[in-house]
């Protein structure tokens, strides 16, 4: 795997959340999914809907003021400037969110949203923190040929593909949708999933400052039957190749990743390392703690993780003792 990194922006920009799939895919549920286990956090909702009454905009689950919706347009096309605009009004707040979600209109290609979020990345203002596309599982097949074609190649530019309904579907459809993915979009990271019942966890991970200890995600409630965690955490220096050859274990078991890194080389710099699907970004803190200790946590699919696998490839990363004792956990 190639890690990307540094990436451009500020390490405490926004994240965003980009969410798109077909008309009835399950895109509004997923966004009330992840408001109701917000925790605190403040997500703000950009909703997007090609036509003159917006319905999803009444069906997101949020107050009003964090509610922004965007009518007679796409967020791909002619609303692309309106989106920028209403996310740096948002980042100049005295309180910014500590999350935007946008939910692309069943019509839009929510690849396009890509250079709006490069450009606030650049300014220093936001930054793609997850690109999720949802295919229904049950009525995939039955889709028009256009269509499912369209949604293929969405899903082979998307950080996560919720395979939504997947309780509606047979084996032999789930199985079906898996193979035209592995061949059509062999770099997607396929997720089943009821009602886009999804963690948090999975889309957004909590953020980070240089001086505290990366703590491990809980199990969050009612998904400890079919997601887990595994972290680890080291006081050596870590080396970068080594790191790749864990990183590429790591992300054909995990969903998500997160972790803060020191390399070998730059002893005084810490690295933040973001995993989402089979994108990895290395973004350097600003500040931080000459002895602060590397420390990554991943959450996947319940029996998917091998931990000791995963300990064993990230002890390896590990060259030069630098503060504390190791510490490794699960």
């Amino acid at each position: 795997m190639n890690v990307c990194g540094p990436v451009p922006g500020k390490p405490h920009c926004i994240p965003v959340i980009t969410i798109g799939g077909f008309l009835g895919a399950g895109k509004t549920t997923l966004v009330n999914n992840l408001l109701a286990q917000a925790g605190g956090r403040r997500i703000v909702v950009f909703v997007n809907d090609f036509g003159a009454i917006n319905i999803d905009y009444q069906l997101v689950e949020t107050v009003a003021e964090n509610r922004i919706s965007l009518k007679n347009g796409c967020v791909c096309c002619s609303l692309n400037d309106d989106l920028v605009r209403g996310i740096t009004d948002f980042a100049r707040q005295s309180s910014p969110p500590d999350a935007i979600v946008i939910e692309a209109s069943g019509v839009a290609d929510p690849r396009a949203l890509d250079h709006s979020i490069q450009v606030l990345s650049a300014a220093g203002i936001a930054r793609a923190e997850c690109r999720v596309v949802i295919l229904d599982a049950a009525h995939f097949a039955s889709q028009s040929y256009e269509d499912s074609e369209d949604l293929i190649d969405q899903a082979a530019a998307s950080d996560l593909v919720l395979l939504n309904k997947a309780d509606l579907a047979s084996p032999e459809q789930l199985a079906a949708l898996k193979a035209v993915l592995e061949i059509s979009a062999p770099g997607s990271s396929p997720v089943e999933t009821t009602r886009c019942d999804v963690p948090i966890e999975v889309l957004l991970q909590a953020e980070q400052n240089a001086a505290a200890t990366v703590s491990p995600p809980g199990n969050p409630k009612n998904h400890g039957d079919r997601y887990e965690s595994w972290s680890a955490q080291s006081g050596r220096l870590i080396d970068r190749k080594e790191f790749e050859t864990f990183a590429t274990l790591l992300a054909t078991q995990s969903y998500r990743a997160k972790g803060q890194l020191r390399f070998c080389g730059e002893p005084e710099a810490l690295y933040t390392f973001n995993l989402v699907g089979q994108r990895a970004e290395l973004q350097r803190v600003t500040g931080s703690s000459a002895t602060a200790p590397s420390v990554m946590i991943a959450i996947g699919k319940a029996g998917q993780l091998d931990r000791h696998a995963l300990t064993a490839a990230f002890a390896r990363t590990a060259v030069q003792q630098t503060a504390g004792p190791d510490r490794k956990f699960t």
